[in-house]
């Protein structure tokens, strides 16, 4: 009978454990390659592949509960509106 109980919580526990980290790491994918798209924002202005970008990293952030990133994901165009608001911002 220990051994039963054993074995529950070893199965319990590696379930807690993959479901943890299972969408989590679909999740930086999207994000990788939102900042990925956004690394050229202050020169181009948002466009609209970067818009499709952020909603699928967006997506994928609240699909995974990622309660972490406390600021969220910036839109395009709130990057784009930041790049005027510092100084060595790329533009040139």
């Amino acid at each position: 009978m220990t051994l039963r109980v054993r074995l529950r919580a070893i199965v319990a526990c590696i379930t807690v454990l993959l479901a943890w980290g299972g969408p989590t790491m679909a999740d930086q994918t999207e994000v990788q390659r939102y900042y990925e798209s956004m690394k050229d924002i202050c020169r181009t202005g948002p466009l609209p592949d970067m818009t499709a970008t952020w909603l699928r990293a967006r997506q994928a952030m609240d699909a995974a509960r990622e309660s972490n990133n406390f600021a969220g994901l910036k839109s395009p165009t709130e990057a784009w509106l930041d790049c005027f608001q510092s100084p060595g911002d790329g533009k040139e």
